[in-house]
């Protein structure tokens, strides 16, 4: 499970490093939709707000693999793997501080 959660974080939060094309498009004042391609394929599609000159990631966002994430203002609300369930903000969340939690029992015993 942790390693899923990870996986599905790293591929929804980062972007690939050799995209092709990027592209961003005003739909509406101050909405934007996001489309990243790979060699002519569409790997993701989002949306983001400009708010104070920034960028923020809102609304459904879905990438090749079948994943599904939901954002409300730069906020993670939802991620659903393909032909998995959907992980709440509250089990990232939790799975963030273990995390946390077993790197700073493993240094503890390192000293």
């Amino acid at each position: 499970m942790k390693n899923l959660i990870s996986t599905i974080l790293l591929l929804l939060i980062t972007l690939p490093i050799l995209a092709q094309e990027r592209r961003l498009e005003q739909v509406e004042e101050n909405l934007y939709n996001y489309k990243l391609y790979d060699n002519g394929k569409l790997q993701q599609n989002g949306w983001y707000k400009k708010i104070d000159g920034k960028y923020i990631a809102t609304g459904l966002w879905r990438d090749s693999f079948g994943t599904l994430a939901a954002y409300d203002n730069g906020e993670l609300l939802w991620v659903k793997p393909k032909g998995s369930s959907k992980v709440s903000r509250q089990e990232i969340e939790l799975h963030r501080l273990r995390r946390r939690v077993a790197k700073l029992e493993e240094a503890l015993t390192s000293l």
